[in-house]
């Protein structure tokens, strides 16, 4: 009986879980993603300005940035769920009507951010980090381009 009992209060917990998971509210996603994106602007800011030559280039500084960067890339996509097009958000509809090109814009940003840790890390070049810099940029512009609002 006492197996029984663990068990029924075991499976009653993973499904409330699961169903908590699944039950996101569109204010909370939006909240979440917009979350996200600014810690990929607190990283790229130096980023950026070491790439313009508007600070001196640190390698350390650019690997630690860099691998923030790549830590979070794949996070903020989580966040456009259904029903988060509505609200305090920048995204198109597009988001959602050009789900794959969606998908794709930020794949290219997930794989531009990994490519710039990956450079910092095997001390490549100072200008091919700058470039990279400049890749991964350009990775954030197309999809601003084409899913937000400016």
């Amino acid at each position: 009986m006492r197996i029984a009992t663990k068990a029924l209060i075991t499976g009653t917990l993973l499904a409330l879980s699961g169903g908590a998971v699944q039950a996101v509210e569109p204010k909370d996603a939006i909240e979440y993603r917009q979350a996200v994106f600014e810690v990929f602007k607190w990283n790229m800011g130096p980023l950026g300005a070491m790439a313009q030559g508007e600070m001196p280039f640190d390698r350390e500084q650019a690997a630690l940035h860099a691998e923030q960067l790549n830590r979070v890339a794949d996070m903020p996509w989580q966040g456009f769920v259904e029903g988060s097009d509505m609200g305090d958000t920048e995204a198109l509809a597009e988001v959602w009507t050009d789900r794959e090109g969606f998908e794709s814009k930020a794949s290219d940003f997930e794989q531009a951010a990994a490519t710039l840790a990956e450079l910092v890390q095997s001390e490549a070049p100072e200008g091919d980090i700058r470039r990279q810099i400049g890749a991964v940029g350009q990775s954030c512009k197309a999809c601003h381009d084409h899913y937000r609002e400016d």
